[in-house]
């Protein structure tokens, strides 16, 4: 595996200085990528992190990424090839289409994050949202995302890495 951080320095044609941070490596196909940084903390974090997704070979570069929207397309597709109930698939094609579509339907699968996830249940509830309409369509979303996982499109679900203890003891005392 060959992988480098480096730095390149330039010249516009105006005549000014440049500079940027590039990771440049190998993938787990053999193609050779490369990302530019502005910080070296940046890059060398993204260093860090490809090179054990390119050694276990589950790295996904975000220009071979699809997106949610795409994602969630597959996702509601494979919902009615399996025979789910009617109102089942009618039910996650409305999550996608109404709360995931929306907030991140042009987010590259790649680029999902624990951060994002959370940015995303807050803009839920702004909208209006009931708390258990925004579990839910957090479940379409970590539902859709497996769906991805399984097709080998991502290699991690974000939304199971988000802590529910306190959600959950805080919905049992509502409950009483």
């Amino acid at each position: 595996m060959i992988m480098s951080v480096r730095k390149r320095v330039w010249k516009t044609e105006k005549g000014e200085h440049r500079e940027c941070w590039i990771v440049d490596y190998v993938d787990q196909h053999g193609e050779r990528r490369g990302k530019n940084f502005a910080k070296k903390k940046d890059a060398d974090a993204y260093h860090a992190i490809v090179a054990v997704e390119v050694r276990h070979g589950t790295h996904t570069p975000d220009s071979q990424s699809i997106t949610v929207a795409e994602a969630g397309q597959l996702w509601v597709t494979t919902a009615e090839t399996n025979n789910l109930e009617r109102s089942t698939t009618v039910e996650y094609a409305r999550h996608l289409r109404l709360h995931i579509m929306p907030h991140l339907g042009h987010t590259r699968l790649s680029q999902l994050s624990a951060p994002l996830v959370r940015q995303f249940e807050d803009k839920l509830r702004l909208a209006g949202a009931s708390p258990s309409m925004v579990k839910r369509v957090r479940g379409s979303l970590s539902m859709l995302i497996a769906d991805a996982q399984e097709r080998g499109l991502i290699n991690r679900n974000v939304v199971r890495e988000l802590r529910r203890g306190k959600e959950r003891r805080a919905e049992r005392r509502q409950k009483g």
